[in-house]
């Protein structure tokens, strides 16, 4: 294994690099002066360096060793779903306002846990460079533009409109930039020195290149695409595109039609399911009766972020109290939940064992209206204990792992581990209610939702506006939630795909095992989570031989 062991090491010094605006969400400190190259030269470079990664790992043959099988299917699986991301990256994906580049700056950029002199002077360099990164965006956003690809209008307009915002905020006295703590190791004098230095670069720097930011992203609006075609099909060597950003989320060979399909199925699966869940509470088995009584009655909203916070911190309590009867090896790295405002609606930033970092699960409170009081438990259940947090937790402490498996990401496996765990803590009984058991079916109406949606937008020409007629049809989300959805999947085709694709794979590896002699739920959690971010094909051999 000493071949594929340094090879192994070899990707993951260069993969880490790779895009150092990722490493914020878990606030590592690795390339912390630096940001993504989003040049076309850059970005064809890393192009060719990860494809030949892959084909090095692929010509390595692990025997019977089951963890040298896992370390070499994550290195070829994980460089050729790379390579396959940039095409169309910064253009497109990083402009997105859900989760984009300038979303994951306000979200992440006060996150790093700061300890010595080098680590502040690498901060202040990562301010300094800030400008220059969203004007890196711009320039190849507007040769792309001249190629006849560029963003949705309504993209750019809420990109534009985001960063417009943080500098009326600044001007207020509510700057995110200046919110980043001094490295801890200074002495009071040079603390306040660093402080001075971090307040000057962002007013002087930092302001000067968001509000040109914005100038140009509102100029290149008056070029985007209408919401009557949102999708890649409408962009030149879209459909190819879109297939390619398929299999790097879910590493199957499914067409977008084999997708669209299963989602079909799903949906109408899970409307038995309301039915006999939700149809007794309602007093109706009427399935739009029963999504529009859920989706409007104000009593099943929350009014405050004190009560969003108050039962996000009781469902992590329960789920961390009952997963040792389920789970033979528990993380000692905590779990801490934080009320936000900034960001997706809820998400996880995984543990760092070099720092100290704990994981963090984050549930915005900007808007306590925006949730339904049934929706909290199951999505703490996905983003926390039993869901992310196990997963990568348990990770980053398994020694014998490598790094590659410990810290490099599998979108299928990932998420589809997040969404079995949803239906995992019904088993679990950690559901305080059958109202709340209703938030894991509407939880699933999403999912399966974004199965047809996504191919929908992307592969068979759907406008904006019919993705949310068919979300609103088909679950009980609201309006405005269904909204921010819909213009996720516009601005990150097939990533939303690979939460049920990646669901119903796990279960239907654990249906196999069940009907083997011996079935211990445990230890086939063990098995799911022993090996690192394994593609789905792998995880299979793995846990079924």
């Amino acid at each position: 294994m000493t071949d594929l062991t340094a090879l192994a090491d070899e990707y993951y010094d260069y993969a880490l690099g790779l895009s150092p605006l990722m490493l914020m969400w878990d606030g590592r400190i690795e390339h912390l002066a630096e940001w993504d190259d989003v040049s076309v030269e850059g970005r064809a470079a890393a192009h060719e360096r990860l494809l030949g990664y892959a084909l090095a790992a692929e010509a390595i043959d692990p025997g019977e060793d089951l963890q040298a099988l896992a370390l070499r299917d994550t290195i070829v699986s994980h460089a050729r779903s790379a390579a396959l991301h940039l095409a169309w990256e910064p253009e497109l994906m990083h402009l997105n306002p859900r989760m984009g580049a300038w979303e994951t700056v306000l979200s992440f950029v006060d996150a790093f846990p700061l300890r010595t002199a080098a680590h502040g002077e690498a901060y202040l360099t990562k301010l300094r460079h800030l400008p220059r990164f969203l004007d890196d965006l711009l320039d190849v956003a507007e040769d792309a533009a001249d190629q006849g690809r560029v963003a949705v209008e309504r993209h750019l307009r809420d990109t534009a409109a985001s960063a417009e915002d943080y500098l009326r905020s600044a001007r207020e006295g509510s700057d995110r930039m200046i919110a980043q703590a001094p490295p801890s190791d200074l002495d009071e004098a040079s603390r306040d020195s660093w402080v001075r230095e971090r307040d000057r670069v962002v007013a002087e720097d930092v302001h000067a290149g968001v509000a040109r930011f914005a100038d140009r992203l509102r100029a290149l609006a008056e070029r985007g695409l209408p919401d009557d075609k949102p999708g890649l099909v409408h962009l030149p060597g879209g459909e190819a595109v879109y297939r390619d950003r398929m299999w790097s989320h879910l590493q199957l060979d499914l067409t977008p039609q084999e997708v669209h399909d299963l989602g079909l199925a799903q949906v109408a699966r899970l409307e038995d399911e309301y039915r006999a869940i939700a149809g007794p509470l309602l007093g109706t088995d009427d399935i739009a009766e029963i999504y529009a009584r859920l989706r409007d009655d104000d009593a099943l909203r929350y009014s405050s972020a004190e009560d969003i916070v108050r039962d996000a911190e009781a469902a992590l309590a329960r789920a961390e109290e009952a997963s040792p009867a389920w789970f033979a090896t528990m993380p000692r790295s905590r779990c801490l939940g934080h009320a936000t405002d900034f960001g997706a609606m809820a998400y996880y930033s995984a543990p760092v064992l070099a720092t100290g970092k704990e994981g963090d699960f984050y549930f915005k409170t900007s808007d306590p209206h925006a949730w339904a009081t049934y929706e909290l438990e199951a999505i703490a259940y996905h983003e926390a204990i039993p869901g992310h947090h196990l997963q990568f937790a348990l990770h980053a402490e398994n020694a014998s792992l490598h790094v590659v498996q410990r810290e490099l990401f599998s979108t299928a496996y990932a998420e589809g581990w997040g969404l079995y765990t949803e239906r995992l803590a019904d088993e679990m009984g950690l559901y305080t209610s059958e109202l709340a058991r209703v938030g894991m079916l509407s939880a699933d109406s999403l999912r399966a939702c974004r199965l047809v949606v996504d191919t929908g937008i992307h592969a068979l020409g759907w406008s904006r506006e019919e993705a949310i007629e068919y979300c609103l049809a088909h679950s009980p989300l609201d309006r405005h939630h269904i909204e921010q959805e819909v213009d996720r999947y516009i601005g990150l085709p097939g990533q939303a795909l690979a939460y049920m694709v990646g669901r119903l794979e796990i279960l239907a590896i654990r249906e196999e095992a069940q009907r083997r002699p011996g079935f211990d739920i445990r230890a086939f959690h063990t098995a799911v989570l022993g090996y690192g971010a394994v593609p789905l094909t792998t995880l299979r051999r793995l846990v079924l031989g």
